[in-house]
């Protein structure tokens, strides 16, 4: 059973200045695709939070690398 995922405000704030970012630099479709690849992710996340390694500075937390600028930083 997949589990359900919550952003904070934080985390949500971040997603809109990066897709707002490629949109500016590479516009719409690159944006599109990207966020897309972010949905997917999370939803991978979702149904196998322990996938990613956990974090060596603070308890609790895992990382997943999106790409070699973004990682993705949850708990379950």
């Amino acid at each position: 059973m997949a589990l359900a995922v919550r952003y904070s405000l934080r985390a949500r704030h971040e997603e809109m200045e990066l897709l707002e970012y490629v949109v500016r630099k590479f516009g719409h479709n690159k944006a599109k695709e990207i966020y897309i690849s972010i949905e997917k992710t999370l939803d991978m996340i979702s149904k196998g939070p322990e996938m990613y390694r956990r974090s060596k500075r603070q308890e609790g937390l895992r990382i997943c690398t999106f790409s070699k600028q973004t990682s993705i930083f949850y708990r379950i």
